[in-house]
């Protein structure tokens, strides 16, 4: 089955392709080349047979038929070459060539295949590839031939050493195509199996690395941040539900405590009013809770992306400033703002207000008469970071890495107004601008920071 998979994966069909490709590639250059050697080995063929035709002719012109034909007799074919001497009327004076019959001749010489040699030559002679014919001043013609498997012999070398590259090119490459599809499908296994996990409800489960920096393992890292964004959710989730369930309970049985109380007592008119109106205020709060609850969900599912625009947040922090300033002057408070650099970003205004609001409003709601509120922006190397500090009370510092988590107040909170719901809608717009969050000790007070998240991370 492994092997069936093996030849199925993309890796292997690619690899196969480019095997092709290089193969008909190879056969396409050694084709070039074989005509090329040949070319090459043809036209020194013909230039030595020239060179040693012309070095006879020179040797009948010194000393005549006799001389011509007494050299045939003394090189023979130790010179590697094969010679015929035929005289005006056909008799054979020297060498064991003789010339085609119907040949048109010249002084110049012409080629021909394979001449024909003597009738009692033995048939297991060596062939002859080829020969220049030329006629001699006194009529006489001579011959002279190489033979062909010296040329046949290098051609056959030139194609056993290329068929021998390109079937060593063959195997080499199925058998790195197959050793790389099957490294390729181990790791699509290993994320198979991790998602397998996952829906068996093994949340912990994550994609194994290789410290190679491949495609593979930027596809794993991503999946591992989704595997991350996925278990958080889950269990932010289970959490809220949890949390849910734990808060709603009091207030619902508070008010059906109340309503009982003043079904069996038979209360007065103006004791069943005052019950109703403390009723209608608490169902309120139960559904101002359940809408910051949608309010987050929507944020956390990316509805609002669509309406992002570039914006100053630098600007919209100035007008959420601008707008808390009377409310926290009556109340004996100062809010100040550092926000004189612009600090570009792409948002939704409304989100992006809201956010800045629910922090300076948690800060008001947590901090005595006589408290200052700092907002102040800054550019960083990754972007923009923005800051909400105070100088309250603060946070103990085991509670402040929870304070972004749905429901959670801590215990010098529980007696304010609020659901606990303010900063993990702060949390969730942030994320949804790509922005992270984080609580910090402003020495006294505490202090918000909302800082453009590292890419790399």
């Amino acid at each position: 089955m492994f092997r069936v998979r093996l030849l199925r994966t993309a890796s292997f069909r690619l690899a196969a392709i480019y095997l092709a490709l290089f193969v008909a590639s190879a056969l396409t250059l050694g084709a070039f080349v074989y005509f090329s050697i040949r070319h090459e080995v043809l036209a020194e063929f013909h230039e030595r047979i020239n060179e040693e035709s012309d070095a006879l002719r020179a040797a009948f012109a010194d000393g005549g038929r006799r001389r011509l034909a007494a050299m045939i007799e003394a090189r023979g074919s130790g010179g590697g070459f094969d010679y015929g001497l035929i005289a005006p009327d056909g008799a054979r004076l020297a060498g064991d060539l003789t010339a085609p019959k119907g040949q048109a001749l010249s002084s110049k010489g012409a080629w021909v295949e394979e001449p024909e040699r003597e009738s009692g030559e033995p048939k297991e002679a060596p062939e002859i590839v080829g020969a220049l014919v030329s006629r001699l001043p006194d009529g006489s013609v001579l011959i002279v031939g190489d033979e062909r498997r010296r040329v046949d012999a290098l051609l056959k070398r030139v194609v056993s050493a290329f068929g021998w590259a390109v079937a060593a090119t063959l195997v080499l490459g199925t058998l790195g195509g197959l050793w790389l599809s099957s490294q390729f499908l181990r790791r699509v296994d290993a994320m198979r199996l991790t998602a397998q996990s996952m829906m068996a409800g093994d949340f912990s489960r994550r994609i194994p690395v290789r410290p190679i920096d491949d495609d593979l393992s930027a596809l794993a890292r991503t999946f591992n941040r989704l595997f991350d964004r996925i278990e958080k959710l889950l269990m932010a989730n289970r959490r809220v539900s949890a949390d849910i369930a734990h808060d709603l309970r009091k207030p619902l049985a508070k008010i059906l405590r109340r309503l009982q109380r003043v079904q069996a007592e038979n209360a007065s008119l103006d004791e069943t009013r005052a019950a109703a109106q403390t009723t209608v205020k608490e169902i309120e709060e139960v559904l101002e809770m359940f809408e910051a609850l949608l309010r987050i969900s929507e944020v956390e599912a990316g509805a609002r992306r669509a309406a992002f625009r570039p914006l100053d947040l630098a600007a919209v922090a100035r007008e959420v400033v601008e707008a808390f300033e009377p409310a926290a002057e009556d109340e004996g408070r100062m809010i100040t703002a550092r926000l004189d650099d612009p600090l570009p970003i792409a948002g939704d205004k409304e989100l992006l207000t809201q956010m800045i609001a629910n922090l300076i409003d948690n800060a008001q709601r947590h901090t005595p008469a006589g408290a200052r509120i700092e907002v102040a922006g800054a550019r960083t190397r990754n972007g923009v970071a923005l800051t909400v500090a105070d100088d309250g009370p603060g946070v103990p510092a085991e509670d402040i890495e929870k304070i972004f988590q749905p429901f959670y107040r801590a215990d010098a909170a529980r007696a304010s107004p609020g659901t606990g719901l303010g900063l993990s809608l702060v949390a969730a717009i942030a994320e949804l601008h790509g922005l992270a969050c984080s609580a910090s000790d402003n020495r006294p007070g505490l202090r918000v920071t909302l800082a453009t998240a590292d890419r790399d991370q």
